[in-house]
């Protein structure tokens, strides 16, 4: 068994959909980045990337390659069973923190849980999400951006 750990980190900014786990949600802003900057999909991904030593999600869609502007996170994510798999890896569990002031994640979470399950080819019961907020202090606290972490474990199916 292995161990992943991912972090990301988008500034809100106004203009820019909200989009975490996949779910649009209802907010005066959104993440900037080259993607649509869903942070949660992000962590998520480096998570599994670096569990099975497969380098970060800059290795395999860089920010810098047109392809990947404004490409849903979803698409990305889609991707990652397959180099899972051609590792011989499989996903136990997906455990990610969200931190934001607002808005409120709770209407949301099963969703996410459901579109990330349904990706990676996994149940929703593998992946636990959470949000959390910062009380005012540091960049999170003051609304000017958000931050995820995720952790996951992975085994070798050949085992």
């Amino acid at each position: 068994m292995k161990i992943g750990f991912g972090y990301d980190v988008h500034k809100l900014v106004e203009g820019r959909p909200l989009i975490l786990g996949g779910v649009h949600i209802p907010f005066e802003k959104g993440l900037l980045g080259h993607s649509d900057a869903d942070a949660l999909i992000h962590a998520i991904i480096d998570s599994l990337l670096g569990a099975a030593n497969l380098g970060d999600i800059g290795t395999h869609f860089p920010d810098n390659d047109e392809a990947y502007r404004d490409i849903s996170s979803i698409i990305l994510l889609e991707k990652i069973p397959e180099l899972l798999k051609e590792s011989k890896y499989t996903i136990v569990n997906i455990d990610a923190t969200v931190v934001l002031e607002k808005p409120k994640l709770i209407p949301y979470i099963a969703d996410m849980k459901e579109i990330i399950a349904d990706k990676l080819d996994i149940e929703s019961a593998q992946i636990s999400i959470k949000a959390t907020r910062e009380e005012g202090m540091g960049f999170v606290g003051k609304g000017e951006g958000i931050k995820v972490f995720a952790v996951c474990l992975i085994e070798d199916f050949n085992i």
